[in-house]
């Protein structure tokens, strides 16, 4: 026993297994179209030998499949998430909230304060105007002395005392009065308290309790880093689009992004990186199935199946794809390394739960632009103003729902905006040109009246296209126009034009014709189109 007891004696000994509190609250974000990364950092210092970090106040729809741990600083044993039952927590408050609250209670006690005095108020009132009552009744008493002398002071003594009791009813009724208005000032800065400590704090939500276990060789300072996915959090890029100049115009692009969250948590102060990935998207190509085709005798086909049927049939043979996985003033600095693109703000940013559209600016851009004129006299009346330009940066220029327009500083409209990518070109409208005015006049060569000629199996069309310029200056215009197209032997289509077009199948659109014109000052530019359709007498033109 004695040589037991020595050796056990003579091992080395470790501090006490101890539990330790760790807060922690979001302090970076990756935000990406659809869906966030947030992050918490933490740190302790422990003694060595075995302990549990206890992180409380963390989001109870946290999902522990995407929930990720890392411990600089002491070994990382077993992790455990827990979403419901959970121990009494202590004080979560940070110092704002703190001080937030101190505020609403010390608004509270003055309004309480103030109830106080108005009580009191209403007291002398009430005694004033029993005394006004009592004097009345006085003077009506059959009990009254009836000597002269003795009469006269007492009816001076009721005249005196009424006018001192009316007085200070009426000084309570005027103090009820502007106690009345203080009070409405202290009622408002009541609310104005609640509401800043409502900014302050996201709405009131189940948290659950991550606890992990660590061990350490020696006292350490340990530093814990989570991650996990939130569902309902998105960006979006938006833009001012401004043109300037005229011979040799230039676009600037002002960029922002627009940040939403819905998560519950607050994001204050966070280290915010926006990125162009979709994690929630595919992340694997479709699978290919081989594709089986027979021919069997005329004599030996079968009724085609039912729509109902050949939608099995079809769902068994190309199976449909998975639904996605749905992942509910800074400067920004755009990074190209890896897949995507990514902008870091170098500021922290602030976007609270439901309540904030935080707008961050990505950079301006600037490019040299040329001014077009295009006109599509079948559908408008005036010719419309486009910026044509190239994507001359490392970066694409993503899609946006919304640009806002701008022609020297004047807001002209909105649109939308398609992605450029890099070394494109891509066309941005700025609104009609009153003075460029269109018409399209369908003619009968032979006679000039309107109209087309039309038979049972031919059909014959002559149109001109009017360009009219109101304008003291002359416009470079691409007119735009179409011609029927078939892919039918049997129908034959013809076309001419006057004069011939520049571009024919225009963005490989068939039948699409365009006409790069000069339209100058003061005149009108014409442009005749004629087509004519021949098929058998037997078929119907669709």
């Amino acid at each position: 026993m004695r040589l037991i007891l020595a050796g056990l004696i003579a091992l080395p000994t470790f501090a006490a297994a101890e539990s330790f509190s760790l807060r922690t609250a979001p302090n970076a974000v990756t935000v990406y179209g659809a869906g966030a990364v947030v992050t918490r950092e933490a740190s302790v210092k422990v003694p060595s030998g075995s302990h549990e970090l206890v992180l409380p106040g963390l989001p109870q729809w946290i999902d522990p499949q995407y929930l990720r741990v890392s411990v600089d600083g002491a070994v990382l044993g077993q992790t455990q998430f827990r979403a419901s039952a959970l121990p009494p927590q202590g004080d979560t408050d940070s110092a704002d909230v703190t001080a937030a609250k101190d505020v609403i209670e010390a608004a509270e006690m003055a309004l309480r304060a103030h109830d106080d005095q108005v009580a009191l108020t209403g007291l002398a009132g009430n005694a004033a105007q029993a005394k006004v009552q009592f004097l009345a009744a006085l003077g009506q008493n059959e009990a009254l002395p009836t000597d002269p002398e003795s009469l006269r002071g007492l009816a001076q003594m009721i005249e005196d005392e009424t006018l001192s009791a009316q007085q200070n009813l009426l000084n309570a009724v005027n103090a009820a009065r502007d106690q009345n208005d203080a009070r409405k000032d202290l009622e408002k800065q009541l609310q104005d308290a609640r509401d800043a400590l409502s900014a302050l704090t996201p709405p009131l939500v189940e948290s659950s309790l991550l606890t992990l276990s660590v061990a350490t060789q020696e006292a350490s300072d340990v530093a814990v880093t989570l991650t996990y996915l939130v569902n309902a959090a998105s960006w979006q890029p938006v833009y001012d689009v401004y043109l300037s100049g005229a011979d040799s115009s230039e676009i600037e692009l002002r960029r922002g992004a627009l940040v939403t969250q819905y998560s519950g948590e607050n994001w204050h102060d966070v280290a915010m990186t926006l990125s162009t990935l979709q994690p929630s998207s595919a992340v694997s190509p479709r699978e290919v199935y081989p594709v089986l085709r027979r021919i069997v005798d005329k004599e030996a086909e079968r009724p085609q199946v039912t729509s109902r049927l050949s939608g099995s049939v079809a769902a068994v043979s190309e199976p449909m794809m998975e639904a996605d996985m749905v992942l509910e003033a800074p400067v920004i600095v755009a990074s190209f390394e890896g897949p995507g693109v990514t902008y870091r703000a170098t500021n922290p940013v602030s976007v609270a739960t439901g309540a904030d559209a935080a707008r961050v600016p990505l950079g301006n851009l600037t490019f040299d632009a040329k001014r077009v004129a295009v006109a599509v006299p079948r559908y408008d009346q005036t010719a419309f103003l486009m910026a044509r330009f190239k994507n001359t940066t490392k970066e694409p220029l993503l899609a946006a729902d919304t640009a806002s327009l701008y022609i020297d500083n004047t807001f002209v409209g909105v649109t939308g905006f398609e992605q450029v990518p890099t070394g494109a070109e891509a066309d941005l409208p700025f609104g009609p040109i009153e003075a460029l005015r269109l018409s399209r006049t369908v003619l009968d060569e032979n006679n000039g009246d309107r109209g087309f000629i039309s038979r049972t199996n031919a059909q014959t069309e002559q149109a001109r296209l009017n360009v009219e310029n109101i304008s003291v200056v002359d416009w470079q215009v691409e007119v735009v126009d179409t011609v029927p197209y078939t892919i039918d032997e049997d129908l034959e289509i013809t076309w001419t034009a006057s004069p011939n077009p520049d571009v024919t199948d225009v963005d490989d659109k068939r039948g699409v014709l365009q006409w790069n014109v000069t339209s100058p000052a003061g005149m009108t530019t014409s442009i005749k189109v004629d087509h004519d359709l021949q098929w058998p007498t037997d078929k119907v033109l669709r």
